[in-house]
């Protein structure tokens, strides 16, 4: 199970203050995005899709950035960077759509007319996600230290 916002201990808390969810079911992919970035486990919230997603976006736990997966979600990440830009509080949160080539090919336009800020092959390596990630985060008012110092060698794809 991955870890949520409620598993968080203060020293994390000192660590990062930026936190990402993740909405998608490729554990692997999120696995090398995360050591990548090199933020604390709870920071880099997973979230399978389903039910809970609309739980997560509608909270008031704070998120820095929205990542969401096509391949899997396909059209339903499109209902869900929609979702984030109808929420007052989420409006100006940026969000980062993933995909294979073929998936953002199909769905990059309608995902940026949505409202989602980049559209990032997962094929390209998790480089480019960093790559894209840490400019959104640099949009943020929180902290992003940790996030700028992150290992970004991780290119596998």
């Amino acid at each position: 199970m991955m870890p949520t916002p409620k598993d968080e201990r203060p020293s994390d808390r000192e660590k990062s203050e930026y936190r990402l969810l993740y909405v998608g079911q490729d554990v692997d992919w999120f696995r090398r995005l995360k050591g990548a970035l090199g933020l604390p486990a709870n920071r880099l919230v997973y979230c399978a899709g389903g039910g809970s997603v609309g739980h997560f976006l509608k909270s008031d736990i704070r998120y820095d950035l929205f990542c969401f997966d096509l391949d899997l979600l396909d059209k339903t990440g499109l209902e869900w960077v929609r979702l984030v830009r109808s929420l007052p509080h989420r409006r100006l949160t940026p969000i980062i759509i993933v995909g294979r080539d073929e998936a953002i090919g199909r769905l990059g336009d309608l995902a940026r007319q949505a409202g989602a800020n980049e559209c990032r092959t997962k094929t390209g390596g998790i480089v480019t996600t960093v790559e894209a990630i840490i400019p959104q985060s640099r949009r943020c008012s929180r902290s992003t230290k940790t996030i700028a110092k992150g290992n970004a060698s991780d290119d596998g794809g």
